[in-house]
């Protein structure tokens, strides 16, 4: 008899070690992805850059990562889903390792484009790997283990050595580390392509693809630019305005060629399903909530409280070991509580997180944070998987099925990466705001600001260093308090999402309770 080796498809043990692969594969790509929201600053501290490049180092991987994708399904169609994904677990570690080799801005910022690249094959293609190889009534535990494995543990993982390896040794340490890892990861993925792969051949979606990066990379750069000081006069400045038409028009040529393309990268007819398309935006939301609120409790925690990285690591760690956590528990709660219901039931405590962040301050101290984090967690944890499996469930089985899973894919992580972008742009008008509020207080003739002069004199005994603890102090809580405000418009946006998407579900439920069958 023929032996059956574990990289054999016929081996019970295939599906177990396909989804670990692909697990702790996307496992490394989220920690790299988020190590520079924490060691940014030592990365622009050794490399001298400029506070605009610094901001790169996120926005090009992410860039790259949005870009592949949409097209990654369609290699996976024509070369095998084997070839593609050991292909861009292949890319994203030479990347990585050039990432951690950099010596220059030229360099690192390269490396992070391509290793997005990588990153756009392993979510889609290893999302789908894993639904092809594991039996369809494993399928939503299979899931919930790579949310809350990936992203969960990734997140938690990712924050803690980051912070650790900027602080105490060398940021290049992340990606030294994770580089074999991955090339074991690719190797192992090789072992396992089938000798003759089923192949769905199909021509290229060419224009849909350049309108479509044309698109997502112009409206990113704008977004990312306009909000900044550096940016001449912001929302208006012509290069800017430049970037919105011609995202603009790439947008409207992208519909046009996807409504007529006999084999679309985007299959516009699946979001006449309103419920897949309202699932969509809350993965939107959600993408955006795993991501972003990393990055803006970092910022708050660094600027607002003026924690040590490494302290600010442990405490995001939690919120990620909150998500992974409640992800795998979300699994079980599927079998006793309707999937919608759980679904809301996460959304409604991801926006009470955001609502609840409007009570941090510059006094706040970091149980708070962690109450906070916790709820978020809980919320994304119990909402992630149970609205990618209810968004899936009314599309047929088939190609609409694998386009279904990469636009959901795409969402989570254009969510992720326009999800600071778009808190950032809230929170500056709004920091612009309260900054004049709060200033009106200082009044040199008010008793208030004579004793908290008078104490700051004491102290510094320099009258200038007073004024300006004084005006740092305004600056602070007038940035945290913007902060605030921006979270607090997304909490009512996720609430109307889960409102709007229950009402889809109950409406659908009834009608098809009510409806007559034909005779």
């Amino acid at each position: 008899m023929r032996a059956v080796s574990i990289f054999s498809h016929d081996h019970p043990f295939y599906p177990v070690h396909i989804t670990l692969n692909v697990i702790l594969t996307s496992f490394f790509a989220i920690i790299t992805t988020i190590s520079t929201t924490i060691s940014s600053t030592a990365i622009q501290g050794e490399l001298a850059l400029s506070n605009t490049e610094a901001l790169w180092l996120t926005t090009l991987n992410l860039l790259g990562l949005n870009i592949m994708v949409p097209a990654a399904n369609w290699f996976a169609n024509q070369y095998g889903i084997h070839r593609t994904y050991t292909m861009g677990v292949a890319i994203y570690t030479v990347a990585t390792l050039i990432a951690g080799l950099s010596t220059n801005f030229p360099m690192i910022a390269t490396s992070r484009l391509i290793e997005g690249v990588g990153a756009g094959f392993i979510f889609p293609v290893g999302l789908s790997l894993i639904a092809q190889s594991v039996s369809k009534e494993r399928t939503p535990l299979a899931i919930n283990l790579y949310i809350g494995i990936a992203f969960g543990l990734g997140l938690a993982v990712g924050t803690t050595f980051a912070g650790y390896s900027s602080q105490f040794s060398s940021w290049r340490d992340i990606f030294f580390i994770i580089t074999p890892l991955t090339t074991l990861a690719a190797m192992s993925c090789w072992s396992c392509r089938p000798p003759h792969p089923t192949l769905h051949q199909s021509p290229f979606d060419l224009w849909g693809f350049l309108s479509f990066a044309i698109f997502f990379s112009t409206l990113l750069v704008a977004l990312t630019l306009a909000p900044i000081r550096s940016t001449p006069q912001g929302w208006v400045t012509p290069y800017i305005l430049l970037l919105f038409a011609i995202a603009a028009l790439a947008f409207a040529v992208l519909v046009l060629v996807e409504s007529r393309h006999p084999n679309p990268m985007f299959p516009l007819h699946l979001f006449k399903d309103p419920i897949f398309s309202v699932s969509s935006a809350a993965i939107f939301l959600l993408g955006m909530s795993v991501f972003a609120s990393v990055s803006v409790i970092v910022q708050y925690m660094l600027n607002g409280l003026a924690y040590e990285r490494f302290i600010i690591g442990k405490i995001a760690a939690l919120y990620g070991i909150f998500i992974g956590l409640f992800s795998m528990i979300a699994n079980g709660l599927t079998k006793i509580i309707p999937v919608p219901i759980l679904t809301f039931s996460g959304l409604f405590l991801l926006s009470f997180s955001f609502f609840y962040n409007n009570e941090l301050s510059w006094l706040t101290g970091y149980k708070q944070v962690n109450l906070i984090l916790l709820i978020r967690g809980i919320g994304i944890g119990l909402s992630l998987g149970p609205t990618t499996l209810m968004a899936l469930q009314g599309v047929p089985a088939g190609p609409d099925k694998s386009a279904a899973a990469t636009i959901l894919t795409f969402f989570r992580q254009v969510g992720g990466t326009y999800g600071s972008t778009l808190i950032a742009i809230f929170s500056i008008r709004r920091t612009i705001f309260h900054t004049a509020r709060f200033a009106e207080q200082v009044n040199p003739e008010l008793p208030a600001y004579k004793y908290t002069y008078q104490n700051l004199l004491d102290q510094f005994s320099d009258p200038l260093q007073a004024k300006l603890a004084i005006i740092k102090n305004i600056t602070t809580q007038a940035g945290i308090q913007g902060l605030n405000d921006g979270l607090f418009i997304f909490g009512w946006v996720t609430l109307i999402v889960a409102c709007i998407l229950i009402i889809l579900i109950g409406y659908k439920a009834i009608k098809k309770r009510i409806q007559l069958p034909h005779k």
